[in-house]
């Protein structure tokens, strides 16, 4: 590998001579067939230090220009430096993270100009409709024009006067789309390489959270892989929330306030139960198409079957051991005393 980049840096050194250079780097990833640890992207990063130091560094004053445009999902690693290349663009401003749109209201007036309606007007277009879209899309360019292609099949409808200028937009069961359905879309497709890309049990965790339409605790999850009332120990609790903790890093799931109910409910026990809930609509909605819907169902009734079993058990155990420890006197001996009182 070092001998042909370094052949491809003297290549490229003498067509700088005459011809601009552009040189294009870009590196992905989405599945779980690699280790977390990948080896190419260590491989990666050498190669674009190496053409940075010799190729983009080294340009003479007489030669044509030379650029370097890196694509990738993470520029820097934890615990790591920063790449030469990297640092050399933070310094030079040209850096550029591609984010989604800022506001709703981008969103709307993006929606506007991609359904060509008068003057980009963003009101012409449903609040049911602007809503479900920034909320699917995460405000992705990309996925908005996915979405309204998808929508306009079936669920949009685009009225224009007799000179062909749209009037209005119409939305019709909006709240019954199933963006799972839409596996040809690249909005969909990064999603599942996305979740495929997820160690087992983080998947599993994943998959189960997208059950719960509300908040879920530890003890849900674990309800259906290590309950707190069998055998399993504390160990296996630390393994799902570990998982959970790298959803909650990966922005998959989220950390919320308990519902009121289970305030009422913690304030009067011991101790106080963090929740979590999935509140991105295209992961809970891949992740849930990826189970069956009696795997649903036993998630539901076993974390069901547990919150039962922390509300009542407990109190009624309670009891059972003041019943236990209460002195007991067989009735033998009872009416053994009973004859010498007589």
């Amino acid at each position: 590998l070092a001998l042909a980049i370094e052949v491809t840096v003297d290549l490229l050194t003498q067509l700088s001579k005459t011809e601009s250079v552009l040189l294009v780097m870009q590196f992905e990833y989405g599945t779980s067939l690699f280790p977390a640890k990948l080896a190419d992207k260590d491989i990666f990063w050498q190669t674009v230090e190496t053409f940075y130091n010799d190729f983009i560094k080294t340009q003479p004053a007489q030669s044509k220009p030379r650029v370097m445009i890196l694509m990738c999902r993470e520029a820097q690693e934890k615990d790591k430096p920063c790449p030469p290349a990297v640092r050399a663009a933070e310094l030079s401003n040209t850096r550029i993270m591609l984010n989604g749109l800022d506001t709703q209201a981008n969103v709307a007036e993006y929606m506007s100009r991609y359904l060509n309606l008068p003057d980009g007007d963003s009101n012409l277009i449903p609040t049911p409709l602007r809503n479900f879209v920034a909320n699917v899309t995460q405000s992705n360019p990309l996925y908005i024009r996915e979405t309204i292609d998808q929508l306009r099949e079936h669920h949009i409808q685009v009225n224009e006067t007799a000179g062909g200028v749209v009037k209005n937009v119409e939305c019709k069961d909006i709240d019954k789309v199933n963006v799972s359905h839409w596996g040809h879309t690249a909005m969909i497709g990064n999603t599942v390489c996305a979740l495929e890309a997820l160690d087992p049990l983080e998947a599993a965790v994943l998959k189960m959270s997208t059950c719960f339409t509300g908040p879920f605790t530890l003890g849900d999850l674990a309800a259906s892989t290590a309950s707190r009332w069998s055998d399993s120990t504390h160990f296996d609790f630390l393994l799902l929330f570990q998982a959970i903790r790298k959803l909650l890093d990966q922005k998959m799931l989220e950390a919320v306030e308990a519902p009121a109910e289970a305030r009422g409910q913690e304030s009067a026990g011991a101790r106080k139960l963090q929740h979590f809930q999935t509140k991105n609509i295209l992961i809970k909605s891949v992740g849930g198409a990826m189970l069956l819907e009696a795997q649903k169902k036993s998630v539901k009734r076993q974390a069901l079957i547990d919150r039962a079993l922390y509300r009542y058990l407990p109190e009624r155990m309670k009891e059972l051991a003041e019943k236990r420890n209460k002195p007991h006197i067989p009735w033998y001996y009872e009416q053994a005393f009973r004859r010498m009182q007589t």
